[in-house]
């Protein structure tokens, strides 16, 4: 019976119905549950891993960042401290 339908078709032999088929699959083995919990918690840290990674690759690049801006602006005093040298030797 279907939605109150009654079912007009035979099942062949060995064939299962559809409440059969839900509740077939909804109980594992204690040996196949531990493999699902395995393979769910192996996903888990794979996901971490990366997020790990990519957090960590986003820090070197803060940091290069950093000491790129920090040497550029060494660089501009050395350039400023250098003319007003060069400024006050054409004075003498």
């Amino acid at each position: 019976m279907t939605a109150g339908i009654p079912r007009t078709t035979q099942l062949a032999k060995g064939q299962l119905t559809n409440a059969q088929l839900r509740t077939t699959n909804t109980h594992f083995s204690g040996e196949l549950a531990m493999y699902l919990l395995n393979e769910a918690l192996a996903l888990e840290r794979m996901t971490d891993r990366r997020q790990r990674a990519v957090q960590e690759e986003r820090l070197r690049q803060v940091a290069a960042a950093r000491r790129l801006a920090a040497a550029r602006r060494l660089q501009r005093r050395a350039e400023s401290a250098s003319r007003r040298a060069r400024a006050l030797l054409a004075l003498v």
